[in-house]
């Protein structure tokens, strides 16, 4: 069995404004993929976003794990990083 990936460029910025619009996008993504198959999620172009993009990421998790595809975080900003560890979630968000 192949495995394969397929990555999707998160947005410069993520806000309450465009956060929906960027989970139906990777939904979309989801469901297309076979179980065991995997995403990566894009973070180089992401410059401006609040702990929106936290809630972001882990409901991308929860939906991935539903369909048996793995998520991969590249490029994660050192604000996202921080972010993360100061709400204790750098062990789910960034793994």
């Amino acid at each position: 069995m192949t495995v394969m990936s397929q990555i999707y460029q998160l947005p410069a910025i993520i806000s309450h404004e465009n956060v929906e619009d960027v989970l139906l996008a990777i939904e979309k993504i989801l469901k297309a993929l076979p179980s065991s198959d995997s995403l990566t999620i894009n973070c180089q172009e992401l410059k401006s976003f609040d702990s929106t993009a936290l809630s972001l990421i882990l409901s991308i998790k929860r939906r991935a794990e539903k369909s048996s595809v793995a998520i991969h975080l590249n490029n994660v900003p050192e604000k996202l990083a921080s972010l993360a560890k100061v709400y204790d979630l750098a062990d789910i968000v960034l793994s």
